[in-house]
This record gives C-alpha cells, sequence and structure tokens, in this order.
C-alpha cells in the first residue's frame, strides 16, 4: 500500500511530465532544492505545508490536487485555511456559502462538516488574483464552478 508521499511524489511526478518540465526547472521555480524535489517524487521524505504549497504553484495546480486523499486530512483543515485570505473565511459564514454546502452535501451524501472542508481547502488552493485580496464576488465564482462539477457527479 502506497503511503501518503508516496502518493504526493506519483502526482508531483506525472504533473511535471505531463508539463515537459524538468526537475531542476520545478525545484528552481519553487524555490526548493533539487534533491528535495527528487526525493519527494520518490517517496522519500515528509512535505511541509509551505513546500506543497511552493510546489503547486511551480505546477500550475490547486494544492488540493495535489495533496488530494490523505495529506489534507494528515495536516488538518486549519493548517491549510491558515495560510487563507480573511476574506475566504469571511465569506465560508455568508448564508450562500451555508446553503450551497448543505445542497451540495446532500446531492453527494456527504455530512455538510465534510463538504464543507473539502470546498474550503478547494477554494483556498485555487489560483488568485494577482494582486490584492479576493472579493466576495470572486469566492462566488469559485464557489459556483465547484457547484457545477459536483452536481454533475
Amino acid at each position: 500500500m502506497a503511503n501518503e508521499s508516496e502518493t504526493i511524489g506519483q502526482r508531483l511526478r506525472a504533473r511535471r511530465v505531463a508539463l515537459g518540465r524538468t526537475l531542476a526547472d520545478v525545484a528552481e521555480q519553487s524555490g526548493l532544492s533539487l534533491s528535495y524535489v527528487s526525493n519527494l517524487e520518490r517517496g522519500r521524505g515528509n512535505p511541509t505545508l509551505d513546500a506543497l504549497q511552493a510546489l503547486a504553484r511551480a505546477l500550475d495546480l490547486p494544492l488540493a490536487s495535489l495533496v488530494a486523499d490523505g495529506v489534507v486530512a494528515h495536516v488538518g483543515l486549519d493548517a491549510v485555511l491558515a495560510s487563507a485570505p480573511a476574506s475566504l473565511l469571511q465569506f465560508s459564514r455568508s448564508p450562500d456559502f451555508q446553503e450551497t454546502v448543505a445542497e451540495l452535501a446532500d446531492r453527494q451524501g456527504e455530512s455538510v462538516d465534510a463538504m464543507r472542508e473539502k470546498l474550503l481547502v478547494g477554494m483556498a488552493s485555487s489560483p488568485q488574483r494577482s494582486s490584492g485580496e479576493p472579493t466576495e464576488e470572486d469566492w462566488r465564482r469559485i464557489l459556483d464552478a465547484y457547484s457545477l462539477i459536483l452536481k454533475k457527479r
């Protein structure tokens, strides 16, 4: 059975290869050492949340898709959201967000808490404005996109 690091390593390598990038390119763009990135790809080591965020940016993919199954639970929602913009946390308390979470949880057969966590991790990992804090409208659009995706399942 693969451990969490191996799963992340496989995802890192697959994305890097799909983009036609070298280990050196990814290491340089992420600000991490070549040996560190290489070891992660081979399932060695325990990446920090900062390292995972840097790699996700370097590989132009949401952090949630990189960590997908095991690491979010390991790191915890609080750690993932610690670097999230304050505007996301504010938006997550809105009636609109809460209603959407409840609807999607019911549709997917999941608990409201599990759906809320998935959405917040995904939204916190989504690409954002190049400057300035995302607005409530930005978060609404991202939530709408996730809603459309999940409703098609």
